[in-house]
């Protein structure tokens, strides 16, 4: 049965401030509102998560929090990197119209990177029921837009500003997220991962480059190679794959 098509994006619902967007999702899945494609959007996030519990918060109006609402009621909890796939695809797209694709890449798992320097990033979290069945997932997108310049204490941000030399309407751009990551969405729909992969690898960060990382205490440099179906990253060299969280990028060779 193919899955019915939704317009990611309906409602839009725009807050002037807010502390999480994703704190806003969460909290119309507890109060029982929460609808499959649902979006909550904010310029004015100040106390926005990032990945392994790091903060996300930028200058009022230069900035894109979005929240998108999605019932993955079409994957199982083992295809959650299909669906990573599909949101970095969708952002990717989105953000190509603006800065072209040749130095736009994705950096393993879901940030995205404009030559060596991040311009946002994806954080998506799980609603599991008791019972194990995937119910929700939060999927929460940040990205830097209107910035002139950022704190020197930032390894290495950038803004769309500072690419493109034009500011951008942050909820013209929510709007038009949207609509790319509806049309990545369709193609997990059509059962196209494949697709996807083939993709996400074309457009991975360091692919066939040398980048340094660190697990605990060793520090080492490896070439990336790629990613397994279920999103572990290949390094040349490592016998094993590595699972989201299991590694770090190491500044500067991001």
């Amino acid at each position: 049965m193919p899955h019915p098509s939704v317009n990611i994006g309906e409602p839009f619902i725009s807050f002037s401030q807010v502390g999480s967007t994703n704190d806003e999702a969460r909290k119309a899945i507890q109060e029982g509102l929460a609808t499959h494609g649902m979006v909550f959007f904010s310029s004015n996030q100040v106390a926005g998560r990032g990945q392994r519990g790091k903060t996300w918060s930028s200058t009022p109006g230069a900035s894109v929090a979005l929240t998108i609402l999605i019932r993955p009621d079409f994957l199982t909890v083992l295809q959650q990197f299909q669906l990573n796939m599909a949101l970095a695809l969708g952002v990717w797209d989105a953000l190509a119209v603006h800065t072209g694709q040749t130095k736009l890449r994705i950096k393993w798992p879901n940030d995205l990177y404009w030559e060596n320097k991040k311009l946002g990033g994806i954080l998506i979290e799980s609603i599991i029921t008791s019972s194990g069945q995937w119910a929700w997932v939060i999927a929460g997108i940040g990205l830097n837009i209107n910035q002139h310049d950022f704190d020197p204490s930032l390894p290495n941000p950038v803004s769309l500003f500072q690419i493109t030399e034009r500011e951008q309407d942050p909820q013209i751009v929510a709007r038009t997220l949207c609509s790319f990551i509806k049309v990545r969405l369709e193609q997990l729909y059509e059962q196209k991962a494949g697709l996807l992969h083939a993709e996400f690898e074309q457009r991975l960060y360091k692919k066939d480059e040398r980048a340094r990382f660190k697990i605990g205490n060793r520090s080492f440099s490896a070439v990336v190679k790629g990613v397994t179906d279920n999103g572990e990253l290949l390094l040349e060299g490592e016998p094993t794959s590595f699972a989201t969280g299991s590694l770090e990028w190491v500044w500067p060779d991001q």
